[in-house]
């Protein structure tokens, strides 16, 4: 753990026992109730930030020890990381709305009872919206998906990159943004080629119907460009596939497996791959 990560979680925890201290001790218990420290404005906003600042500490303390039992990089994130982090923008969310309504006075078990039937109210008129957020942790905590992972869901393909409260994010092989609500994915039909190998990769793209000849003269092409690379990636593993027809184009898939994984090693043999067909189309 870094040692500016250490100093923000002492600094935290510290900031939080003397919050905690203050609102506890005699001289706050005392203070005539006129006292500005007594004011419903003080008081929400002094246990919002208790609230947060706890919520805050034991949500990053569960993602750093997941992390080192599982022996991930700070920056790494994963279905769990990211579940975590959407149940600390939920709780904030709350406890802004706790906060703001009781500057007005509002007492908490009023509140509660409130909100109770409001949520209830909210859940029937916006059903889609709560199953989004119930569906988007069932999602988040899963091991169906996960971010990186190349998945199919519906008639939608892509390289997740997000999965947050409401959508999961797909990178497709064209670089657009695919957002799916996650109620649709939940319940769709979902094919994740990233479990059937975690070395697999895919590659899409196009022909012009005036420049294909063959799939298996294609397939050779490309593998007899390949050169040094081939070394790297698993015998037998290159497969070219036809997945649709247009009017004057062929749709292709490619896929192959490299013997271990490397993103950049990754990167400059599809650059290779797409160079060569660029060449063959020409």
């Amino acid at each position: 753990m870094k040692l500016e990560y250490i100093i923000k979680f002492v600094f935290k925890a510290s900031f939080l026992a003397a919050l905690i201290y203050f609102k506890s001790g005699e001289w706050f218990l005392y203070q005539p109730d006129s006292s500005f420290v007594k004011s419903p404005l003080f008081l929400s906003i002094l246990n919002f930030i208790i609230f947060w600042l706890a919520i805050n500490i034991i949500i990053r303390l569960n993602q750093f020890i997941y992390r080192k039992r599982k022996k991930l990089g700070d920056k790494y994130s994963d279905n769990v990381i990211v579940g975590l982090q959407n149940i600390y923008f939920l709780l904030t969310g709350f406890g802004v709305i706790v906060m703001l309504l009781g500057m007005f006075g509002v007492e908490f078990t009023k509140l509660m009872t409130a909100l109770s039937i409001v949520a209830a109210a909210i859940a029937i008129i916006s059903k889609d919206i709560v199953s989004d957020i119930l569906t988007g942790f069932i999602i988040s905590f899963s091991k169906d998906i996960a971010l990186g992972d190349y998945v199919k869901i519906a008639d939608l393909k892509g390289k997740v990159i997000d999965i947050n409260i409401y959508k999961i994010v797909l990178l497709s092989e064209e670089g657009e943004l695919i957002y799916i609500p996650n109620s649709k994915a939940y319940f769709s039909e979902i094919i994740n080629y990233s479990k059937v190998s975690i070395n697999l990769v895919h590659l899409n793209f196009t022909l012009s119907k005036s420049v294909f000849k063959s799939t298996e003269s294609l397939e050779k092409t490309i593998i007899d460009s390949l050169g040094n690379y081939i070394t790297s990636i698993e015998p037998n593993s290159i497969k070219l596939h036809i997945v649709g027809v247009n009017k004057d184009e062929v749709n292709f898939n490619l896929t192959y497996q490299l013997l271990a994984p490397d993103s950049k090693l990754e990167q400059k043999i599809n650059n290779h791959i797409f160079s060569t067909i660029l060449n063959t189309s020409i």
